[in-house]
């Protein structure tokens, strides 16, 4: 039974604390490149930016309604 309650606290985990570390990461790190880019590098960032959250919806939308 503890075994059992210890796979659950870790799911628990992988479900909700990883990716809000993933994305805390995420955050900084393109903090970081685009401050430290140079004007085509920031509109490289905001091109690749844009295609990932279309990309992304767009792959949320398809699983929902799948």
């Amino acid at each position: 039974v503890i075994l059992n309650v210890n796979k659950y606290n870790l799911w628990i985990m992988i479900k909700f604390i990883l990716p809000i570390a993933v994305f805390i990461a995420a955050v900084y790190g393109i903090s970081y490149f685009w401050t430290n880019s140079s004007s085509k590098g920031k509109k490289m960032i905001a091109l690749g930016l844009i295609i990932a959250l279309l990309t992304g919806i767009s792959l949320t939308i398809y699983l929902i309604f799948d």
